[in-house]
């Protein structure tokens, strides 16, 4: 029997004979390989992203929504406060409006909250300090604001005028704020659910006034401990559906089958509570269904390229019939001839396996520094891309080769 090396040259040379043909041979595995390791490789980099940033703000957060008005007042940010294993709670309620400074106007959305919301939302502060609880016409605002949205940068000594819709009334309400505190660096605070290069924020109560309501959007939680915030989430959410008239019967249906990180799915419920790991789960969650979709697409190219280098291989076969006639009448058995053709298959498929790697890699590469995330390449991918070639190299070639180790040599060699 002949050695893999030898079988491994001769089928080198019989592809640089044909490189046109061997180059587009491989094309259907080179495109299938790249969309699969692309796939993976932005997927691993879009979900190690979104973890460190979620990551970033710690585990010991729960961010309430209200998915109806009137539903959230200080009654309830009492009660989640209140619920042990919370260190704190703030509210959060925001309003469009305008901020105007030196004669120029911006249309913002504009938040109120409290003290407590800068530790909340793991704010990073670029210049002087939070608003306190006992500030009124105080704000903070984001850094791209105070130094890039007009011609005039805003400090932290800087009086502004912020403009809010007053819907009891129906008025527009217009006051003087000093900035006490400039917010932002390059990052993007999500528990926040904005960047926090980009807000406006004045105090809760400040705020309401203006704007003539009285319910808050938005609760967020610290809790004290990171290793049991599932549990003080669960008894959050159990004591705030009660106090917003949720009986327990409609509490226990709503927590049956909603298993996607907190109540909001069902109906009766007028919140969703989230906490990081449910926000984690739900990241990767809509990763892998991206990437079972991609991958989907990369597969069906696998297939059509090994379809294509097993045709290619019934015509190489039928091309070299008189060299295989040859080779058995030199004594080459019909297990070498077989070696011979499925070698060459997989060479074909491994180098089309290698060259849709390094394009998908560049893909990725390309795409992840496109959206300002940084690449992450798993090895195990580039690994399974070569394997994967290597496989379907053997299964493309092993119909064709065994066609050529069963050929009679005498007709072989009468072949025209």
């Amino acid at each position: 029997m002949i050695s893999i090396a030898h079988s491994s040259k001769m089928a080198v040379e019989s592809l640089r004979s044909s490189k046109m043909r061997s180059a587009l041979t491989a094309l259907g595995i080179i495109i299938g390989i790249a969309a699969v390791v692309a796939t993976f490789t932005f997927g691993s980099s879009f979900g190690a992203y979104m973890e460190s940033q979620i990551s970033s703000e710690g585990s010991n957060y729960i961010s309430i929504s209200a998915t109806q008005e009137n539903i959230f007042f200080d009654q309830q940010v009492d009660i989640v406060a209140d619920t042990p294993g919370v260190a704190s709670a703030t509210p959060h309620l925001s309003k469009s409006g305008t901020l105007e400074y030196m004669g120029e106007s911006r249309n913002y959305t504009i938040s109120g909250t409290k003290e407590e919301y800068a530790e909340a939302a793991d704010l990073p502060m670029y210049e002087g300090n939070f608003f306190t609880d006992k500030d009124v016409y105080t704000a903070v605002i984001g850094k791209s604001i105070a130094k890039d949205a007009f011609k005039n940068e805003i400090s932290s000594r800087s009086t502004i005028e912020l403009t809010v819709f007053n819907e009891q009334t129906r008025e527009y309400v217009t006051k003087k704020f000093k900035v006490s505190g400039i917010v932002g660096e390059d990052d993007t605070s999500l528990v926040g659910r904005t960047s926090s290069s980009n807000v406006i924020i004045i105090p809760a109560e400040t705020l309401k006034n203006m704007s003539g309501k009285d319910d808050y959007q938005m609760i967020f939680a610290v809790t004290e401990s990171e290793d049991n915030v599932s549990e003080v989430a669960d008894e959050v959410e159990e004591r705030l559906a009660r106090s917003v008239g949720v009986s327990d019967r409609e509490l226990r249906n709503t927590s049956e089958y909603d298993s996607a990180g907190g109540f909001g799915g069902g109906g009766k419920i007028p919140f969703i509570i989230f906490n990081q790991a449910d926000m984690l789960e739900q990241v990767g969650s809509i990763t892998n269904t991206l990437e079972l979709f991609l991958i989907g697409i990369g597969g069906i190219s696998l297939v059509v390229g090994s379809i294509g280098i097993m045709n290619i291989m019934l015509v190489t076969v039928t091309e070299r019939t008189k060299e295989i006639g040859t080779l058995k009448a030199l004594g080459y058995s019909a297990r070498d001839v077989l070696s011979l053709f499925i070698v060459e298959s997989v060479i074909i498929s491994v180098l089309g396996g290698a060259a849709g790697v390094a394009l998908g890699l560049s893909v990725a590469y390309v795409g992840s520094g496109y959206l300002g995330i940084p690449p992450v390449i798993p090895m195990s991918t580039v690994v399974a891309g070569i394997g994967v070639s290597a496989v379907i190299g053997v299964f493309a070639g092993v119909y064709p080769a065994n066609k050529a180790a069963r050929m009679d040599p005498v007709e072989a060699l009468r072949k025209d």
